[in-house]
C-alpha cells in the first residue's frame, strides 16, 4: 500500500520587521556633592535634584562646593526610555572603613520636578536628556573626619 497524498497544501507569509536604535551616550556632567559639613549630633544633608540646593538638619553646613549629580543623555529621537540607578535605592560612600549612605535618591528629567528614580520619559525630537539627581545623606554623631566617596551608576535603556 503506498503513501497517503497530501489532499490540501497552503501556505502564509508574514512580516519581518525591527528598529535599528543608536547607541545611548550618556556623560557625567557634574558629582553628586554635598559638600562640606560638620557633625553636630548627627543628622541629614540633603541636595535637591531640581535645583541643586542643599539643606542639612543636626548638621554645619560649611564653605565649598556642593550641587546635583548631572548627566546628559543622547540616542535615537522620539523614544521612551527608562531610567535605572545601581546600587538602588540607596548608595554607601566610605572613607576607609568609616561610611554613610545616601537615600530618598531623586531625578529631575530635562529640568522637571523631583521625582523617584525609574520612571520612563522620551528622548525629544533631539534624543537628548538632560538628568540632574539629588538625594539626602546621613550623617552619624560621631562621623569620622574625611573625605569620603562612592559611585552613582545612571542606566538609561530604550523600553
Amino acid at each position: 500500500m503506498g503513501a497517503a497524498a497530501p489532499v490540501c497544501a497552503g501556505q502564509g507569509n508574514g512580516t519581518i520587521r525591527t528598529v535599528a536604535l543608536g547607541p545611548v551616550a550618556m556623560v557625567n556632567v557634574s558629582p553628586l556633592d554635598f559638600g562640606g559639613i560638620i557633625p553636630n549630633g548627627g543628622g541629614t544633608v540633603s541636595i535637591n535634584a531640581q535645583t541643586g540646593v542643599r539643606t542639612g538638619t543636626g548638621v554645619i553646613l560649611v564653605g565649598g562646593t556642593w550641587s546635583n549629580a548631572r548627566f546628559v543623555a543622547t540616542g535615537t529621537p522620539n523614544r521612551v526610555v527608562s531610567l535605572s540607578l545601581n546600587p538602588s535605592p540607596s548608595i554607601v560612600i566610605t572613607n576607609g572603613a568609616a561610611s554613610m549612605t545616601i537615600n530618598q535618591l531623586r531625578v529631575s528629567i530635562n529640568g522637571g520636578g523631583p521625582q523617584p528614580l525609574g520612571p520612563n520619559t522620551n528622548s525629544g525630537p533631539l534624543g537628548v536628556v538632560n538628568l540632574a539627581i539629588g538625594g539626602r545623606l546621613t550623617v552619624a554623631a560621631n562621623q569620622a573626619q574625611g573625605s569620603y566617596t562612592g559611585t552613582l551608576s545612571l542606566t538609561m535603556d530604550y523600553q
